[in-house]
């Protein structure tokens, strides 16, 4: 993977009022291109602003329980029985991947799932929180794709965000097993985004200048 594309920082965002207009608690940045993380979506509007603001594509959804809270007359949806997350992020036309998981790690099937979307970038994953099963899920990530990262390394970047990876009952321990179960694949690559139609066009009718130019606007080079 491109240097460009490793994210160390440990900063983000705090929302613990769970205010629609600004960014869901705990967001930042994490590895890939354009990948985000967070705890819960408060609502279709918050959700709206993630894909204008910052270029959300796809979602990854870890927990169920991220959505008790949800309303939407509009849908209607309420709560777990009747969800709202899917539906907001259908209307958005956003690629929606729910995931839910407990103490215990996705299944390869799913971590598969998990993987692919993360590859393509513009993705937020998030759980309820964003750092228990979110935490697990992105320092996999992290290791499946960032070569010479240690287990410590994954770890202390895991923990800087909160959680209950350091209770004494140590809840997360399977989802830790699992985390530095994983290993490198030199294989997995980051998508490149598709090349529209008209930079194709573009040539033999422009410059080879203005040619690049479009190339770097669709982020190709």
């Amino acid at each position: 993977m491109s240097k460009k594309y490793i994210v160390s920082s440990t900063d983000f965002v705090r929302n613990p009022k769970y205010d629609e207009s600004i960014e869901p608690d705990r967001f930042a940045s994490m590895t890939g291109k354009n990948n985000y993380r967070s705890g819960r979506i408060v609502s279709q509007k918050q959700l709206k602003m993630l894909k204008k603001r910052y270029g959300i594509k796809r979602v990854i959804n870890l927990a169920k329980d991220a959505m008790i809270k949800q309303y939407d007359p509009t849908v209607p949806c309420r709560g777990t029985e009747s969800l709202c997350e899917p539906v907001w992020a259908e209307r958005l036309g956003l690629e929606y991947l729910p995931v839910y998981l407990g103490a215990r790690p996705p299944s390869n099937e799913d971590w598969i799932k998990i993987k692919e979307m993360l590859s393509k970038g513009d993705t937020l994953v998030h759980c309820t929180w964003g750092v228990d099963r979110t935490g697990a899920i992105v320092g996999a990530w992290k290791k499946t794709v960032e070569p010479m990262l240690t287990d410590q390394q994954v770890l202390d970047y895991t923990y800087a965000f909160g959680g209950q990876w350091r209770m004494a009952d140590d809840p997360n321990r399977h989802l830790r097993n699992w985390l530095l179960s994983i290993e490198h694949d030199a294989q997995q690559k980051i998508v490149k985004r598709k090349v529209e139609w008209w930079v194709f066009a573009s040539i033999g009718v422009v410059s080879i200048p203005l040619m690049l130019i479009l190339l770097k606007k669709n982020k190709i080079i």
